[in-house]
């Protein structure tokens, strides 16, 4: 039994520096926040000059447009939805550096930094146009708070904090990549495990049971097969851990997201799941011209049904799981979807080869985000506080038998987003039908808008190949950068 622990210590230190070292990238009917208060990744404290004043502003831009303002609660309030970024160390020693704080301490000072922002005491921020960090009270008292991986933490501890001493005004929280998702999150996979070197404690779920009748309403994120927010149920499955590691170059993006489904309501939170289309262990193949497309295309689906092992999809986001190092389904169940699979992913290669969706000459259905014979996404709700929030992202794109899932999910209208950090009044995000004309969109990276005739410029069965197979490779970082 020790030597087990130890290696099992080994195997998360090594993971844990893999996932959460690397910097990354809907409407409710309440009136809930006037700030938001964006907080950055590892390696990413949000204030100068630590960070450029170009990347704040690309991080910001890119939260507030892609999640905050479509998620509802950044609204009302005077003079608006404000953004203040708030400081914090986004250190993880030794990866950062070999001077930095461990991950725990980069933890506590962040959450002391956001308390005080929180609380009106005078707290390290960085304000519009974002070239100076000084130290000032906030006077609000409404608040959105953003976070992202290893600041999910952050916010998730200052959510447990409000719930003991409760704010004067009201508190929303919007999660991307959170690790301490309470069914995916890494740090409640590992409950109660310490790694002294690294100096990380696995400090378990965000809390999901805030007061009523003004409860701190939660969005939750996470992208299929990222492993900081969608870890797998079992460790020992070899083949998801290996699909899930690589996902952090592919699926921990702070950027590129589409149109997210409905996985689940717990109490004061509602989950949202950004699905894959095409498996972490097969997307590097699709780096090659031509040939490494179709290969891709052809693979995930028996590929995926094995990866899907390694999860128990059926457990709703909302409800802690820590690992279960004997779970496995049901051997007949998966052999009799393998099987299914492989004439799947023949229909997929012609579909794909021919330009042609509806050409499955085998008379499969595509499958959904897991895979041939999974479950839906939406797990429901356990103890929910109200409607989905939002409630303009319930429904999932309508896809019909002849049509792809992946390719309706990238036909998908994006969100009509508002100019940076004008209260949201119109931002919703519309489902619609494969070959219906694209609504007119921001393209945020180049300030511009870009109407249909532009945006359908490309031929439908070239865009839609693209949106299924062609996924850009790139590192979490990569969308900043191009940005900046």
């Amino acid at each position: 039994m020790r030597y087990m622990h130890s290696a099992l210590i080994a195997v998360l230190a090594v993971a844990l520096t893999v996932v959460l070292t690397v910097p990354a990238t809907i409407r409710a009917a309440i009136d809930l926040a006037a700030t938001a208060l964006y907080l950055g990744g590892t390696d990413h404290p949000l204030s100068i000059p630590e960070d450029t004043t170009a990347y704040i502003a690309g991080y910001v831009d890119w939260a507030y447009n892609d999640l905050v303002a479509p998620s509802g609660l950044c609204t009302g309030g005077d003079p608006g939805c404000s953004p203040v970024a708030v400081r914090t160390p986004a250190q993880f020693w030794p990866v950062t550096g070999l001077g930095d704080k461990s991950y725990d301490e980069s933890v506590a000072l962040g959450l002391a930094n956001l308390r005080n922002c929180l609380r009106g005491v005078a707290c390290t921020v960085t304000d519009p146009p974002f070239t100076t960090t000084v130290s000032r009270s906030l006077t609000d008292t409404s608040y959105t708070v953003f976070s992202y991986s290893q600041s999910g933490a952050i916010a998730g501890m200052m959510k447990s904090d409000l719930i003991a001493h409760p704010p004067t005004g009201t508190v929303g929280f919007v999660f991307d990549s959170n690790p301490n998702r309470p069914n995916g999150g890494i740090l409640e996979r590992f409950v109660g495990v310490h790694i002294p070197i690294l100096g990380v404690s696995f400090n378990g779920a965000t809390v999901t049971n805030s007061p009523q009748p003004t409860p701190l309403t939660t969005i939750d994120f996470a992208h299929q097969y990222d492993p900081v927010a969608d870890f797998p149920t079992n460790p020992f499955n070899l083949l998801s851990v290996a699909n899930v590691l690589l996902g952090f170059v592919y699926e921990h993006p702070e950027g590129e997201s589409q149109l997210p489904e409905l996985q689940g309501q717990y109490q004061d939170s509602t989950y949202y799941l950004f699905p894959t289309a095409t498996l972490p262990l097969v997307s590097p193949v699709t780096i090659v011209p031509y040939l490494g497309p179709l290969l891709a295309t052809v693979v995930d689906p028996p590929l995926r049904v094995l990866v899907e092992t390694g999860y128990d999809r059926t457990i709703n986001p909302g409800t802690p799981t820590p690992a279960k190092f004997l779970y496995f389904p049901n051997l007949i169940r998966t052999a009799i979807n393998f099987l299914a699979a492989i004439p799947t992913g023949w229909d997929n290669g012609i579909a794909y080869l021919t330009g042609d969706p509806t050409n499955r000459p085998f008379h499969t259905i595509p499958p959904g985000p897991y895979g041939v014979g999974g479950p839906p996404v939406n797990t429901g709700a356990i103890d929910p506080y109200g409607p989905p929030t939002p409630a303009e992202m319930v429904a999932p794109p309508p896809v019909s038998d002849s049509t792809s899932i992946p390719a309706a999910r990238a036909a998908a209208a994006r969100p009509i987003t508002a100019p940076p950090h004008s209260p949201p009044e119109t931002v919703t995000i519309t489902a619609v039908e494969v070959g219906e004309p694209a609504t007119p969109r921001r393209d945020q990276r180049a300030g511009r808008v870009v109407g249909p005739d532009q945006a359908l410029a490309a031929p439908a069965a070239e865009t839609e190949r693209a949106a299924v197979l062609n996924r850009r490779a790139g590192s979490s970082t990569g969308p900043l950068r191009n940005r900046a």
